[in-house]
């Protein structure tokens, strides 16, 4: 097996500018400022920051929904290309709310396999049932419609989705905001089990240090577009070093004490 990490990213940059018809052009927007990092398989890495520190624009880079202004992307020792499109996956903010209520298990999970063009219609069923099955859901349930499940379990259908194309990075933007203690829990001992039976890396983008710290090996803080601490989970929820972690943890500490 290669020693390289299975995602190298070297001083990413990606500016915004922003034209007007007729008018000089805005002042750019600084989005990503050499962002660099390393992340290994079946290791979780959290990025965290405040709403606009670059943090969703790094997961769409990642995922190749925008082509990065400077730097380097590397998967697997290799420049990321469009054909490794489908080893990075990229879930939204409430996926679960994104399924098409009149669509089946089956066709849910199918549906990237069909925009791929991959396999045939019993191959594509077989692997939507593994799929399922992988996220705690049987088989049986194939034929039922998105809207027919329940919360915690549409949550896993969105997982699945993901998983039916075998991707070996899944990026959860956002994905455990709005959830409840109790189901959050729940996707989090879910992840859980697919890394380490699936080997899967995953990098976590959340505005709530709090929320991810139990769940990642890594965390890196990021603000105006750049990470400024990045360290072992432990070590950085223990002693944190610059003053943005520091405020971010006083926040989510303070939150969390008012809801007790």
């Amino acid at each position: 097996m290669s020693t390289d990490p299975l995602l190298r990213v070297r001083d990413l940059s990606k500016t915004y500018f922003r034209r007007r018809w007729l008018a000089p052009p805005r002042p750019a927007t600084f989005a990503l400022a050499g962002v660099s990092f390393s992340l290994d398989r079946a290791r979780t890495l959290a990025v965290v920051g405040a709403s606009g520190s670059g943090k969703s624009t790094l997961a769409r880079c990642l995922t190749q929904f925008e082509t990065p202004s400077g730097g380097e992307i590397l998967f697997e020792g290799r420049p990321l290309s469009p054909q490794r499109r489908l080893d990075i996956q990229l879930i939204f903010q409430q996926p679960a709310a994104s399924l098409n209520p009149r669509f089946t298990a089956a066709e849910v999970v199918e549906e990237p396999l069909v925009i791929q063009r991959r396999g045939t219609p019993a191959e594509r069923r077989e692997r939507a049932a593994c799929a399922l099955e992988l996220t705690g859901i049987a088989r049986a349930s194939l034929g039922k419609r998105a809207h027919e499940f329940s919360g915690g379990e549409r949550q896993r259908l969105a997982i699945a989705r993901t998983l039916v194309v075998e991707p070996k990075l899944l990026i959860l933007d956002e994905s455990f905001n709005g959830l409840d203690a109790s189901l959050a829990a729940q996707v989090a001992a879910l992840l859980g089990d697919l890394q380490q039976r699936l080997g899967i890396a995953y990098i976590l983008i959340s505005h709530d240090l709090m929320l991810v710290a139990g769940l990642a090996h890594e965390i890196a803080v990021m603000e105006h577009g750049a990470i400024v601490e990045h360290g072992l989970a432990a070590a950085l929820m223990s002693q944190p070093r610059h003053p943005h972690t520091q405020q971010l943890l006083a926040a989510a500490r303070a939150l969390e004490g008012g809801a007790a």
